[in-house]
């Protein structure tokens, strides 16, 4: 077997691992929600705001990144993204209004993450070409366990001891360093891809084909009805947590064992894809969704604190499931040539579900005065997502 330490593509993979972690600050803003309201007198649907902001140009900044990196390379583009994180997250411990929260961690930050997170998997499978599930797994569970590390771990310690304002100072630093070193080896191979496009299905569909294709529509809808809950429910599990009756170290747990939870979902369900095919896979990460949520309304009530932890895991399993599902589905169904460009897409869902989950249930939360609402409402719409499954064409002559 041949020593890991000595294969070129190992530094790429790790800085590539660093850089992931780093991102998972993403779906860590419920650490700091609120604080941030305790300190500036704001309101749910305002803080709830600042993540749909941040996931929209996440999405906004992967569909950039492939065409960044195209133009100044991968080290670059990671380099002024992890920067773009860390002034995202400086600034916002200077916000004194939501309008500035929102520009410096929804805009900056988000936008960011989005272009960074392009980087690590597209180094990882120019190195590694035929282990991309596995460069894909790494790379999303490296991201999933950020939000632990990152969120639970050092900002939810970090803010007991120094604040919400120097919280965020500090992680500005460190992510600024952090990244900056790990740019520094996210380089891609000598060789070129020139033999690897010669290889290229003829069948390929280019973005525009692509975006034309009933199957995409539908499985587009699909990934949007299941991203929705689990956005929303990421957005807001520290307060809903802590409304529950659960203590700040409990709902901290809580976010933590749903990032890793989501890590693995993006494993288990990419492996059952690739096993039993996307109708199983797709169909049962419906269910998955839609009974975690309906779970997440009543065992809090009944079981406490282990029901939270199981609805919150159901979720988060099948979450995590919606991201190497969408991106096998579209490898598999419409060819290699145009990859790149065609996986940006998926980026796309993150606009319309992280509008419709993180807002929405803030403010259903507003007007209702719970998450009763807002949970059975994101059960209900992960329902369609089962019943689209059936509905998508096997090939292109069905459509």
């Amino acid at each position: 077997m041949t020593d890991l330490r000595f294969q070129p593509g190992v530094p790429p993979m790790l800085a590539g691992a660093v850089l992931s972690v780093l991102n998972g600050v993403l779906y860590s803003w419920s650490v700091f929600m609120l604080p941030l309201e305790a300190a500036g007198g704001w309101t749910r649907p305002q803080t709830s705001l600042v993540f749909t902001v941040a996931l929209v140009f996440f999405g906004l900044g992967m569909m950039c990144g492939g065409f960044v990196i195209r133009r100044v390379g991968t080290r670059v583009t990671a380099a002024v993204g992890g920067m773009m994180l860390a002034a995202g997250l400086t600034l916002s411990s200077c916000a004194s209004a939501p309008w500035q929260l929102i520009l410096a961690y929804g805009v900056t930050a988000g936008f960011g993450i989005g272009m960074a997170n392009v980087v690590p998997t597209a180094v990882g499978v120019s190195w590694y070409p035929h282990r991309r599930g596995l460069v894909c797994g790494v790379m999303a569970f490296s991201l999933a366990f950020g939000t632990l590390l990152l969120g639970s771990g050092l900002a939810s310690t970090l803010i007991g001891v120094m604040g919400v304002g120097r919280t965020l100072q500090t992680m500005g630093l460190f992510v600024a360093l952090a990244s900056l070193a790990a740019s520094l080896f996210l380089k891609m191979p000598e060789r070129r891809v020139a033999e690897r496009r010669e290889s290229r299905s003829a069948k390929s569909l280019t973005t525009t084909q692509m975006l034309r294709s009933v199957r995409f529509r539908l499985v587009w809808l699909w990934d949007l009805a299941l991203q929705t809950g689990g956005l929303m429910i990421i957005g807001h599990i520290i307060p809903y947590a802590t409304e529950s009756g659960c203590s700040p170290a409990q709902a901290g747990f809580a976010m933590g064992l749903y990032a890793m939870v989501n890590g693995v979902g993006r494993l288990v369900f990419g492996a059952l894809f690739d096993r039993k095919g996307f109708r199983f896979s797709m169909a049962a990460d419906a269910l998955c969704m839609a009974a975690g949520l309906l779970m997440l309304t009543v065992l809090p009530e009944r079981a406490g604190y282990v029901g939270l932890l199981a609805g919150v895991s159901t979720i988060a399993l099948s979450f995590g499931g919606t991201i190497p599902q969408f991106s096998a589905y579209i490898a598999q169904n419409f060819g290699p040539k145009h990859l790149e460009s065609n996986l940006g897409m998926t980026a796309t869902v993150f606009i319309i579900a992280g509008f419709a989950g993180p807002f929405f249930g803030g403010c259903l939360r507003e007007m209702t005065g719970s998450y009763l609402i807002a949970l059975v409402a994101a059960s209900l719409m992960a329902v369609p997502g089962f019943w689209i499954v059936f509905k998508i064409p096997e090939t292109a002559a069905s459509e």
